[in-house]
């Protein structure tokens, strides 16, 4: 059955008798400011098709520079002429990013020296490493092992947890989130909302920072937001980074489960659940665990290639030289083989086929309404799984003036869940974009509501953190979980169920997709840009935001 989801007439339609043009939305500037037009509607089949198409084993998990990539950009660009817009690279509709690809050659070997019991950690069990640093060979000999709590040093939060080791030449052994997550202090950090110090790549870099000779962050699947599987399927598969990245290196990186963790303190004599508590607490300083060592060698293939960053601009009609930019990654995590020879084939059709299939209706509905004062960029990102990278690339080599950056609306992971009364910004609060959200939500009758699951640090896991790392304004909506049919009990189960496929094979398309919350969302997403596009508004990032100041800066490049 045809399923489709029309916004209400917001304004009439200017109709020019004679011309022979196609109606033009008439515009209407509410008191405060906001932008209406005329309907736009969206349909299910508008967006099944391409994620079927994306999302397809043909496309073998979209992994950068593998055949998938060949097809998915080759898909792309071909999607971006047909709706006629403009190439979004001086006149090409890619811009590579160089890339450089790290895979494990076998399974490492890891070797605990100094256990008083005997125990040794089972590598794809207990432990996982890889390396980064682009040698083909990494070898740590013996190396003093340390716990430094969260790994976090924080001046704004009175907080360093090297004060009183120095991690030069050791592993070090640090926790995944931040102190105010495990406390519960509202007052410490963001209390349960993980900050970016949370998140493991910031762990990585400080260790980098640190001289440490490994990290090694300890699992936790609350404290992470993912299950221990997903650390190990990572680890399995190609590692990635620009290439041309000159930052400090941790040689060794990786993950120990908690079990594994509590096993190596238990060896030395320590209580890790005790010590886990402590380092949530201000003072903790970092423990040695006298007499272990720990050593490891990895071999590893390391490759260069390029990869693409896909773009197509739509001009803007009077303010062609301010710019909305929208994003959806394509990339996702590729196919390994299984034990009887087949592919395991991770499609990625939530995690990000819907986005991009958004992206593109969205990108259809701009161009059939004639485009907007100001211009668009759509901007498909490329390496966003391995940290972001595409968007990194694109923020330190922009087409387009950042400081002429009005805003980022990121879609990521769209939910095939049933239509909801609600909508999450995640990362409620950063920036004045809430207030566009509200005031377009209203219209779908739906309220704004902060992602409930904090703690997972999510608006850090997507490509607006690299446009908000630089000043400018990010936005990321999820699907919100009260249903209009069963209320929070049926959103809340289908959010659930949508999740246990996050980074698995099962992350597919299937012909009983619900595309309620789809639809809702992807119109949503269109009404904030139109808003925008249409707007003299700047949005800024609120004060309390750690990104203000950052704002502040690019503004007075602006001025």
């Amino acid at each position: 059955m045809k399923k489709h989801f029309v916004l209400p007439l917001l304004s009439a339609v200017v109709i020019i008798a004679g011309c022979g043009k196609a109606p033009e939305p008439s515009l209407s500037q509410n008191a405060d400011g906001h932008q209406s037009t005329a309907q736009v509607e969206f349909q299910a089949e508008q967006l099944s098709r391409h994620i079927q198409q994306l999302a397809s084993d043909a496309f073998l998990g979209r992994q950068p520079g593998t055949e998938g990539e060949t097809l998915t950009v080759d898909y792309l660009v071909q999607q971006f002429q047909q709706l006629g817009l403009q190439a979004g690279n001086n006149d090409s509709f890619t811009q590579a990013v160089p890339y450089m690809q790290v895979t494990n050659i076998g399974q490492p070997q890891v070797r605990l020296t100094g256990s008083a019991n005997g125990w040794q950690p089972q590598v794809g069990t207990d432990i996982v490493v890889s390396s980064r640093t682009g040698q083909t060979e990494v070898n740590l000999s013996a190396s003093d092992i340390m716990f430094a709590g969260y790994g976090v040093v924080a001046p704004e939060y009175q907080w360093h947890d090297f004060a009183a080791l120095d991690a030069k030449g050791k592993t070090v052994i640090v926790l995944v989130n931040d102190p105010g997550f495990a406390s519960k202090d509202p007052a410490l950090f963001k209390g349960e909302e993980m900050t970016y110090y949370g998140r493991w790549t910031y762990k990585y870099e400080e260790c980098a920072r640190q001289q440490a000779a490994a990290c090694l962050i300890v699992h936790d699947t609350a404290a992470a937001g993912y299950g221990f599987n997903v650390v190990q399927n990572m680890m399995q598969r190609a590692q990635f980074d620009l290439a041309n990245n000159q930052s400090a290196k941790t040689p060794v990186i990786g993950w120990l489960s908690t079990e594994g963790a509590e096993q190596l303190f238990a060896s030395a004599g320590l209580d890790f659940q005790a010590l886990k508590t402590r380092a949530a607490q201000p003072g903790f300083q970092a423990v040695a665990l006298e007499g272990h060592q720990l050593s490891a060698s990895i071999k590893l293939d390391v490759q260069t290639g390029r990869s693409n960053n896909v773009l197509a601009a739509l001009p803007g009609k009077s303010r062609a030289d301010e710019w909305l930019v929208v994003t959806a990654h394509w990339d996702h995590l590729g196919a390994i083989p299984k034990e009887d020879g087949a592919l395991a084939i991770y499609n990625g059709a939530i995690d990000n086929a819907g986005g991009v299939a958004a992206l593109l209706a969205i990108a259809e509905q701009a161009v059939a309404q004639g485009g907007f004062e100001r211009s668009v960029l759509f901007l498909v990102i490329t390496l966003e799984e391995s940290g972001l990278l595409g968007t990194k690339h694109y923020v330190a080599n922009p087409t387009v003036p950042l400081a002429q950056i009005v805003a980022n609306i990121n879609i990521d992971a769209l939910l095939p869940v049933p239509e909801t009364r609600d909508i999450w910004i995640i990362g409620l609060g950063q920036s004045e974009l809430d207030d566009v959200v509200r005031f377009q939500a209203a219209k779908q009758q739906r309220v704004v509501i902060g992602n409930p699951e904090v703690e997972k640090g999510f608006f850090y896991r997507s490509d607006q953190f690299a446009f908000a790392q630089v000043g400018i304004p990010g936005l990321f909506m999820g699907p919100g979980t009260d249903s209009l049919q069963g209320g929070k009990a049926v959103g809340e189960a289908a959010l659930q169920a949508t999740q246990a496929r996050y980074h698995t094979p099962d992350d597919i398309f299937t012909p009983d997709w619900d595309f309620g919350a789809l639809l809702q969302d992807t119109q949503l997403h269109y009404l904030v840009l139109e808003d925008l596009a249409n707007s003299g508004q700047w949005p800024n990032w609120s004060t309390q935001s750690e990104f203000y100041q950052l704002g502040q800066q690019l503004r007075q490049t602006r001025q």
